[in-house]
This record gives C-alpha cells, structure tokens and sequence, in this order.
C-alpha cells in the first residue's frame, strides 16, 4: 500500500501566522491557543505525517428534537444552517435527496469486560442495506486508540489474506467534559470479508485477518461480545472551509432496536488528504464552526453528557467516556469558559486539585449495570452508605462483609457493604459469568455495586475491604471495575494514601487491620509492564502466575511513612516506564505465608 506524500506548500509556522488570522476569533489575552496550535507543538512535524485529516463530532439529545426521524433530521439540519449563516460562515445542501436516509448496522466485539478497548483496540463490523437486504461481504475495521498519539500511530495494523485494504490515521475533535475542544488521534484499517468467513466472531476469527489482535496476551479462543447499533444517517451536505474542498456532512441517529427510537443523533464533518502541518487555516476554520455554530449558537440542542464522550457514538454506546489525563487543560477557541456552557457536563476533576496526585482523577464509572439505575436514569445509592470521617468513623462488622470502598472527587472515603439489590436478580443454580470468567454459586445475588456509594457521580480509586478468617484482620485491596481499572493514573502510592486514610477514618471493631494489596489486574498496562519487573511482585498461585500483586502495607500500624518505600508512578501514555522499584512490604510482611495472600487476594470476583 503506498503511503501518499504531499509536498508541504507552506510551513507550519508561515502557515500559522499568515492565514489563521483570517479565521482566528478574538481570544481573551490569557485564553489558551486553539487545539490545533497545541497539538503541533506537543507533536511537531513530521510527528504526524500520517495524520492526513481530522473529523468534528457533536451529540445532539433525541429529547430536544422531534420523536419522528425524518423530521428530527429536517430540524437539526435547517437549525444548522441557521446558525451557520447567522455566523457569517457557509454551508451547502445537496440538491437531490439532501435529507434521504441509509441504514446500516454497526456491531463492536470485545470481551464482555471490554478487554480489547483497555488494550487501546476497537472492531467493528459494518453491515450496509440495499432494497431492504443486507450487503454480503460486511466491512470490517480494526483501530487504535491511544491517548498518546506516536502510540497510536506505531501499531502496523497491517491486514493478510485480503486482496485490498485501507489503512489511515486521523485526528477526533470533540468538546471535553469542561466544555473545550480535544482531540485525539486513531489509525484504523478496514477491509471486506463475506460474513461467513467470520466464523464464531472470536479473537482468532479476527486474527486471522488482523494478527495484530492476537498478540495482545489474549487466547485465540476468546469469545467476543458484539453491542449493535442501528443506524440511520443522512449527508445532507457540507460545511465550507479554506484550504480544502467542501467538508462532507454526516448525520446519524442511532437505535439498539431495529426501527426504535434513536438514543442518540451525532453532527459530524471532516476533511482528509491533507498535509497535517499546511492547512492551519482549514483547521483554525472547522473549530471555529464547532465553538460558534454548535457550541455557541446550538448548545441547548446537544446531548448533556455530550462532553463526557468527546462526541463519539461509540463510546457512548460502550458508556467509555473519555480519559482525564495529567495533561494541561485542553485547548479552546472560545474565549468564555468562566462558565460550563450549555448542553455539557463539567463531571471529571480539573488537573489542578492536589487531590488528583493523592488519590488519582476523579473519573465517571467505566460502566453501569441494568439494575443499579432507576427507570429515570438515576443511580441508587446504597442504604447502608458510610462517610468516613475523624469525627465520625464508619464501622465495619465482620458478618456484613465484603465492603466495597471509594475516595470521592472531595477526598472523602465512602463505604459501603455488598447488599442485595433491589431491582438485582437472584440465580438459584448459579451462573458462568463471562465478565470476569468466573462460576458463581447458587444463591448468587445481584449487589449495589461501588457506583452505589457515589450515585453514579466521579470517583477516585477505589477497591474492597475483606475479611480474612485465616488471619482475623481486615484486608484492603484496589478492586474496582468501576473507577480503579480503567483509569491509567492509579498507583500503589495512591493506595497507601487511601489505605492509610481509611484505618484512620474507619473503626475496625475487634478485628486488627492486616494487609494491603494492590493487584495489578486493577492497574493500567504500562503500570502493570513496569511492576511485574520488580522482584517484590507475588503472585497467587506463583507456578502459573496467577493474580500478580504487591503487599504495599502490613498489618498493625495505623499510619504508613510513603518516603519508607520506592515509588511507581502511573506512566505516561507516551511510553512503557522501564522497570520501576516497587512499593515494596516490610520484611516481616514479605515472610507471611503465601496461602494466606491466595485466600483472599484472588477470592471476591465481583468486579463492580
């Protein structure tokens, strides 16, 4: 496949000071530069020569639109328009069939804890329609998505036994949960198969097109899960930009139901077959149109967790709301952000809060299950709810045990037992649940999960505290789903802080506080590649490796001295940290005897 060169008419730098002027609105003087301007400096050229395009993406809410598709479509589109043209900026229509509407069906596989998406890859199959009839061969694409874009653009990708495919990499503009413009980059490649020759839709069904996937620690044999999307889009036509031929316009709405209502419609425009590092005009002009046509003009239309998505379908759909990262703030050309503007949610801790060192960011939960919301959406807190304080401590009682604990966005620890659900089910012979690939008992009931402590809002790290009989002491450990797993800034040094503020804040009763373990599987992969290095790693069942963690505090004492140990810090997403001294037990701890670790370091597997 040859790789298009495009000979660089201007520098990025002539480029920037001549023509961005021309779109550039009047930012305040301490407003931060456009998302372009910072995103070339943190990658300057040729960092992302394969970035030959960019895709602009907002969510509109179904609610504030007609409940009949076509006429929601119709509304949008001449709502946009509108705002265009009240903006002094240009948009054209189709003259045949503006508003005709295509379906399709999008599925995504991943393992049903999405294994795949916290490996940084996504499939989709694309299933298009004609007369009704589904087209056979379906197009297949496999992405990378990375919060560093070099990590991105280094996985090959590279697809066998096809005769033709396409690989390219472009960069996602949406609005961030504070309502700033982000952005970041994905490389995919796509091909078509017929249906058939995907066989059960496991890894390796995959694999054998892309052998990418089967080098991601996972068998051959694994079942993937598919989510499916209908979906109905309309290319009414495009948003006019300098630089570049007209950018084409999308619009979707997308259904979990063949013919239901939509859950979601998306506006989206792009522009691609460019040279990243000439066009700084095409670019200064697409964020203008998303801060002043869709933010400004339309932002009572759009979806109110808009941001948490960054604008994407997909995660929304997978409810994978986009990271919050140690990076400065996210750049924005809209000189007023004193306050959260219309239609988006503020929810994740600005990088400024010391508690975000302490104690990690506070993120929205990676997921919520069907029984822990009501049917108005909103999150049931648990009835036995503990606020931790000095003044007044949660109690622990050993029959009500396991506990689940989290550190909320105010650095507060929120304990709460594993109690039965009211809307949860009970399974009388038991069940395999493929989450977290474990048998559950019969008798098996559905509890409130850690998102009950905090009513769905954003958490902190967050993890269990367990009882030990063999030890008769109260262990803690970092296993959460919800708000440890799936965030990449969670630290064994954060779990010491929590640790140590919970056997201050926590009345244990008669029982002793005994170990604290971190286990890697809660931690992100370049943490997890870093600490498997150390020589303090243990493990469960050390003849297979099974459950690697780290005993980061013993037991008795109720304070912990962090200087006492080395410190791991979580790694950028630029790259894998070498070999990191790990927080390592004392001796005395690292003398215990293995089986009591086993007992309770791999034993509740309830990942909420």
């Amino acid at each position: 496949m040859k790789k298009r060169v495009i000979p660089r008419i201007l520098s990025f730098v002539v480029a920037a000071t001549m023509l961005v002027p021309l779109w550039s609105p009047v930012v305040a003087k301490d407003a931060p530069p456009p998302l372009y301007v910072s995103t070339t400096a943190k990658y300057p050229a040729p960092a992302l020569s394969d970035v030959d395009g960019r895709e602009y993406k907002i969510l509109f809410d179904p609610a504030k639109t007609s409940p009949d598709m076509a006429t929601a479509f119709k509304d949008l589109w001449g709502k946009i328009k509108a705002a265009a043209a009240k903006q002094g900026l240009q948009v054209t229509e189709k003259d045949k069939n503006p508003l005709a509407i295509e379906f399709s069906t999008k599925e995504y596989f991943d393992t049903p804890d999405q294994a795949l998406w916290s490996k940084g890859y996504l499939i989709r199959i694309t299933t298009r329609y004609k007369d009704g009839k589904p087209n056979d061969p379906v197009a297949v694409t496999v992405k990378a998505v990375f919060e560093d874009a070099m990590k991105a653009l280094a996985v090959p990708l590279a697809v066998v036994g096809v005769d033709k495919f396409k690989t390219e990499a472009e960069e996602n503009v949406g609005f961030g949960p504070d309502g700033s413009l982000r952005g970041y980059i994905e490389k995919g490649s796509s091909f078509s198969v017929p249906q058939a020759a995907l066989g059960k839709f496991t890894l390796g069904d995959f694999g054998k097109y892309m052998p990418e996937l089967l080098k991601l620690g996972l068998p051959a044999d694994t079942p993937l899960k598919s989510t499916k999307a209908y979906s109905y889009r309309v290319r009414p036509g495009a948003v006019v930009l300098p630089g570049t031929a007209p950018s084409g316009v999308s619009m979707e709405a997308w259904s979990r139901t063949e013919g239901g209502a939509p859950f979601l419609y998306d506006f989206s425009f792009g522009y691609s077959d460019l040279d990243y590092y000439a066009v700084a005009a095409t670019h200064a002009a697409g964020e203008q149109f998303m801060t002043k046509v869709l933010q400004q003009e339309l932002g009572a239309l759009v979806s109110a967790d808009s941001g948490k998505w960054g604008g994407s379908k997909v995660r929304q759909m997978m409810n994978r709301p986009i990271p919050v990262t140690s990076a400065a703030p996210a750049a924005t050309s809209n000189p007023v952000q004193a306050k959260a503007p219309v239609g988006f949610n503020t929810s994740a801790t600005a990088p400024v809060n010391p508690l975000d060192e302490k104690f990690g960011y506070a993120a929205p939960p990676a997921y919520i299950k069907h029984y822990e919301a009501d049917k108005s959406g909103r999150v049931l807190i648990n009835p036995y709810l503990q606020v931790a304080s000095k003044d007044f401590p949660a109690v622990l009682v050993v029959k009500e045990a396991p506990y689940n604990w989290v550190i909320d966005a105010g650095g507060n620890v929120a304990i709460i037992p594993e109690a039965a659900h009211p809307y949860g089910r009970a399974y009388p012979n038991g069940f395999f649940r493929p989450e977290d690939q474990s048998t559950r008992k019969p008798g098996t009931r559905e509890n409130y999960g850690h998102v009950s402590a905090l009513a769905g809002t954003p958490g902190r790290i967050s993890g269990e505290i367990l009882y030990d009989k063999d030890t008769n002491s109260w262990i803690i450990n970092n296993k959460s789903g919800r708000y440890t797993k799936h965030n990449s800034d969670r630290s064994p040094e954060q779990l010491i802080n929590a640790a140590t503020m919970i056997r201050e804040v926590v009345d244990p009763g008669k029982t002793p506080w005994g170990q604290v373990f971190f286990l890697l599987e809660y931690s992100s992969d370049e943490m997890r590649a870093a600490l498997l290095k150390s020589p303090k790693i243990q493990y469960d069942d050390p003849a297979k490796k099974a459950r690697p963690h780290l005993i980061v505090m013993g037991g008795g004492a109720t304070t912990f001295k962090p200087e006492e140990m080395p410190k791991v810090a979580a790694p950028s997403p630029a790259a894998v940290a070498a070999p990191a001294a790990a927080a390592a037990p004392s001796e005395a701890a690292a003398a215990k005897p293995a089986k009591v670790r086993k007992a309770k370091a791999a034993q509740n597997d309830d990942p909420s």
